[in-house]
């Protein structure tokens, strides 16, 4: 018989899409057991109750009942039935819904992932659900009882740094700004900037200097042809002049002094 820890439930009030993951995700390769797809929380909740599952991958914003309610649900069975384990929680949601993630953080989501989401990331999220749920079988089997495994979750703080930053390494090429991710991310521009400062103990500017300084030294040393306005526009900087000075400024050279400092040594 196959063990409860392997058995994973969808939720998705779009039948393509709870299609699409039923048939694109390598869950037997992750050795984990699709066992039913649902339309809404409701559904996925009354299911759950009778026929327990380790790994649930849901929508939030479904009728009925949402993803983060269905969650609470969850948490308010195990208080009743303590011998019910609270399934691992993968949300898989619109960019729209990111103000709910520090809800679904708080709740102990092991992921929240933005649609369209990459099959290879979805797998990824799973298959860090089902290393959580052997280490809790692989601890109640060794000491012989029920055990409680705390999983250590990313603090809404550091979900949020985590996605700024994403941001900031993928478009550091724009014109990009504070208020541009803030945005995004729908957190005030002065509430990211302390975020930054209290998660890295840096500023959105030296930060988005680091990034841009990484990859102009990366350029000028990989292809001697590229001209140095070209790295500079390659890194976000138009004025080579203001590119040189930038430059020289950060490193104590200009960028055709660290090129040639670097092919000589």
């Amino acid at each position: 018989m196959k063990n409860d820890s392997c058995k994973a439930i969808i939720i998705d009030d779009e039948a393509w899409i709870r299609e699409g993951l039923s048939e694109h995700v390598g869950w037997q390769e992750l050795g984990i057991e699709l066992v039913q797809a649902f339309q809404d929380g409701a559904e996925a909740y009354d299911y759950l109750v009778r026929e327990p599952a380790a790994i649930v991958l849901t929508d939030i914003r479904m009728p009925n009942m949402t993803g983060l309610e269905l969650l609470a649900k969850l948490h308010e069975l195990k208080n009743v039935r303590p011998d019910r384990s609270i399934p691992k929680v993968i949300f898989l949601s619109g960019y729209e819904d990111f103000k709910y993630a520090q809800e679904a953080v708080r709740l102990g989501a092991v992921d929240y992932l933005l649609k369209p989401a990459e099959v290879e990331e979805i797998e990824s999220s799973l298959a860090k659900a089902k290393r959580m749920c052997d280490e809790s079988i692989e601890s109640v089997s060794q000491n012989g009882q029920s055990a409680t495994k705390l999983a250590v979750v990313e603090e809404p703080s550091s979900y949020l740094i985590k996605k700024a930053i994403h941001i900031l390494a993928t478009r550091f090429r724009e014109d990009l700004h504070l208020t541009d991710i803030a945005g995004e991310l729908f957190i005030t521009p002065n509430y990211l900037s302390r975020l930054f400062r209290q998660e890295t103990g840096k500023s959105f500017g030296e930060l988005l200097s680091e990034v841009r300084l990484d990859n102009a030294r990366a350029l000028l040393l990989s292809n001697d042809a590229m001209k140095i306005y070209e790295v500079g526009s390659a890194i976000g900087y138009s004025n080579p002049r203001y590119f040189s000075e930038w430059f020289h400024k950060n490193t104590g050279m200009s960028p055709g002094e660290y090129r040639n400092h670097h092919y000589r040594s």
